[in-house]
């Protein structure tokens, strides 16, 4: 039985890890198999032993793979006089990180992780190898340097992350180490939904009263911003009338991370400047969410193409900055609704990042009138 648990072991580190221990792990489930079933021919407790080593890597994905967050006793700097801008956003690794996406999971599923940690480090690695570096970590430098460009010296901007390396509890540590003493944090999501409530349950625990900060204050997500929604209607409206036909258009939105009514809130704004500003051309929009394995979305291009429309656009305005996730997302709704000879489009606006830091800006203006 030990080597029928040895065996699935290996065939889970398989999926789970990437490059050279891939390779290890898949010679080494093939010489059991070789062993275990063509020469003993022995399958008695191999029901039992997938049991146990499902739970055991699960386990070990849950408690050992993650990386220690800590926020430790500071002694304050000598004080700063410029406000320091504190940007926090989900976070992503350029390469596959097995440590850093087992936080995530462990955050964002909780106890729920004991069972689906093999398979959401196997999905993140898919999303590795299909589109191969993350580029999360280069967008949010781009917004903390336009942002510094706006504010001038008074301000100092530094990016932290939930899921990777900067955490945010460390960077909150250094800056204040350093004398920062007024400070605005700034949650980059676009709902208060279940990454922005891990990063306020992370938040509360730091116990930073006994510090005696002069200011410390956190912003609001995304989803009222009208300037993003302006952006999102603008690349929609521009594309449509690139074609000149009548179109379709979904505007999706996440059931499993997002904050729902935020979510539909933002969504609505969208489709409402949409219809008032362009009269001439017919123009169908639907709202449909991610949940029950994408049916939802598919029932709603379908919907739109019995309209007859030459051209469905496809947009997901559920975060500020695309993780791998919301782009294999992207891209897999595309292959699932290529039929017929409809045009099918993907819409992710280029000023987004300038809408952000616009956003950011005149909040942060306007807090420190």
């Amino acid at each position: 039985m030990l080597l029928s648990i040895l065996l699935f072991i290996s065939i889970a580190f398989s999926f789970i890890f990437k490059g050279y221990m891939e390779n290890i792990f898949i010679v080494l489930a093939t010489l059991i198999i070789y062993k275990q079933v063509i020469i003993n021919k022995d399958y008695k407790y191999m029901l039992y032993a997938f049991i146990i080593s499902f739970i055991s890597v699960n386990l070990i994905i849950a408690f050992s793979f993650k990386d220690e967050i800590s926020f430790k006793d500071v002694k304050v700097g000598e004080d700063k006089e410029e406000t320091l801008i504190l940007l926090v956003s989900e976070g992503e690794a350029k390469h596959y990180d097995i440590k850093e996406r087992a936080i995530q999971i462990n955050y964002e599923n909780g106890y729920k992780s004991i069972l689906s940690g093999i398979k959401s480090l196997y999905d993140y690695k898919t999303y590795y190898n299909q589109l191969e570096d993350s580029t999360f970590k280069d967008e949010a430098n781009e917004v903390a340097t336009k942002l510094s460009n706006q504010l001038g010296e008074k301000y100092k901007i530094v990016n932290s992350y939930m899921y990777t390396k900067p955490y945010f509890e460390n960077s909150l540590e250094d800056v204040i180490s350093k004398g920062y003493k007024k400070i605005i944090v700034c949650p980059l999501f676009m709902t208060e939904g279940k990454d922005y409530e891990v990063f306020k349950e992370r938040y509360e625990k730091l116990n930073l009263l006994p510090l005696d900060l002069e200011q410390i204050e956190i912003l609001e997500p995304f989803y009222k911003s009208n300037n993003l929604a302006m952006v999102y209607k603008d690349e929609i409206l521009k594309n449509v009338r690139n074609l000149g036909e009548d179109a379709g258009v979904l505007l999706i939105g996440l059931y499993d991370k997002n904050n729902l009514e935020q979510d539909i809130l933002f969504r609505e704004k969208i489709k409402e400047y949409i219809e008032y500003e362009e009269k001439n051309i017919d123009i169908q929009i639907k709202l449909p969410l991610l949940e029950n394995n994408k049916q939802d979305i598919i029932k709603s291009g379908e919907e739109l193409l019995e309209y007859g429309i030459h051209t469905l656009y496809v947009v997901t305005p559920t975060c500020t900055i695309d993780t791998m996730y919301t782009k294999h997302l992207a891209k897999s709704i595309l292959e699932d609704l290529d039929m017929g000879n409809t045009k099918f489009y993907y819409i992710d606006p280029d000023k987004k990042e300038d809408a952000i830091v616009e956003e950011l800006f005149t909040r942060i203006s306007l807090r420190n009138k």
